[in-house]
């Protein structure tokens, strides 16, 4: 692969030990010593109907999973050489997911509406997907770029401080989507995809509005994409247990929002409810039981230190200590803001400086990517 760094510090990152020990497979990716864990999914036959239940197909997934793990830490076998199934790990998840969207439960909020059919729930996405924009991205964490960043339209949250708000939600009901974002099925996706790894992505990197409702599409696109790259996943992270286990063996990298320390303040600024008890666990499986390659974002909120970004930090240390944290002092008062009076400013470097402590305090790992 050939590519360019366009950022002092995304090159000399990698100087960094401890990112190069905790992203190790990651980089070897980037250098063609390893193989993504998507195409090493289509090595894997998955022979089942089309019209077997949700309960067989899951019964199914969890075999496959098991035998997936198997394989990855022994899969030496250059790209070239690798036979492919035309029913494989990725045919399996792909299909759970068009089950699971005809009675919509990506997200926790559980819509439950048929969207394979038209329906819309709180996303307001139906079974189309919409891209809003794909770029070769060279703003995000030093290790990421240049990424290949495909931003989708709709999100299952209503941050009242939300700076993608034009993509996320303030165009629902009003604007006829295919007016404002481009339709885009999985043969489409994958092209995209394989473009910016033509202008030199080291990954392609999944975001929105959020990715969560257009999970069926994603997994879709797997199939035809051609190239040996890093498939990112870049969320709020308010994925069901169900939909985090059609992508957790297939995702690469993880890019997660981690954006309150409580139930509490998640329910006001974003309308969601038992956010913290959701994130927490599904961070703990990406650990655990998924490539283990993850940074997580907290943007660092004006009145939130003890409520919120103690308690996330307290909570990385303890229950997922390899991750590598981004600690964002990006907030603006976007959107809706203004009628929250505690949040209606930029965090202090006062406040800043209280968050990083902490994290030091912690030993927690975040200069190189914050």
């Amino acid at each position: 692969m050939v590519f360019r760094f366009l950022r002092p510090d995304s090159e000399a990152v990698w100087k960094n030990k401890a990112i190069r020990k905790r992203f190790a497979r990651y980089r070897s990716i980037i250098d063609d010593k390893e193989i993504a864990r998507y195409i090493i999914a289509k090595s894997i036959e998955c022979d089942f109907d089309t019209n077997d239940s949700i309960k067989n197909l899951e019964n199914l997934l969890v075999e496959k999973s098991k035998e997936f793990n198997l394989l990855l830490n022994k899969f030496t076998e250059i790209i070239e050489n690798r036979q492919v199934y035309n029913k494989n790990y990725i045919s399996l998840v792909e299909k759970l997911a068009w089950k699971y969207l005809e009675n919509c439960c990506f997200c926790e909020r559980r819509c439950q509406v048929n969207r394979a059919d038209g329906e819309t729930g709180f996303c307001y996405i139906p079974k189309d997907s919409y891209v809003s924009s794909a770029f070769l991205h060279t703003g995000e964490e030093a290790p990421l770029i240049p990424s290949g960043t495909i931003f989708f339209q709709g999100c299952n949250f209503s941050c009242v401080f939300c700076q993608n708000y034009d993509i996320s939600q303030s165009w629902k009901k009003r604007r006829n989507i295919e007016d404002i974002a481009r339709k885009t099925d999985s043969i489409q996706l994958a092209n995209l995809a394989d473009k910016l790894v033509e202008k030199g992505a080291i990954n392609i990197n999944y975001v929105g509005g959020d990715p969560i409702p257009n999970i069926h599409t994603i997994l879709g696109n797997l199939q035809h994409q051609t190239s040996n790259i890093t498939q990112l996943w870049n969320s709020n992270f308010y994925l069901t247990e169900e939909s985090l286990s059609l992508l957790v063996d297939l995702m690469d990298f993880w890019l997660p929002d981690f954006k309150y320390g409580n139930n509490i303040c998640a329910e006001k600024y974003s309308g969601i409810t038992s956010y913290f008890d959701v994130v927490t666990r599904n961070l703990k499986r990406i650990h655990n039981a998924g490539s283990g390659e993850i940074i997580i974002r907290h943007l660092v909120m004006p009145n939130h230190i003890e409520c919120c970004s103690k308690p996330i930090l307290d909570f990385i240390a303890k229950e997922v200590p390899m991750c590598v944290v981004n600690i964002m002092q990006q907030f603006r008062p976007e959107y809706l803001s203004h009628k929250y009076q505690e949040i209606n400013r930029r965090p202090s470097m006062g406040e800043i400086h209280e968050v990083k402590n902490y994290a030091d305090e912690l030993g927690i790992l975040y200069e190189p990517v914050s």
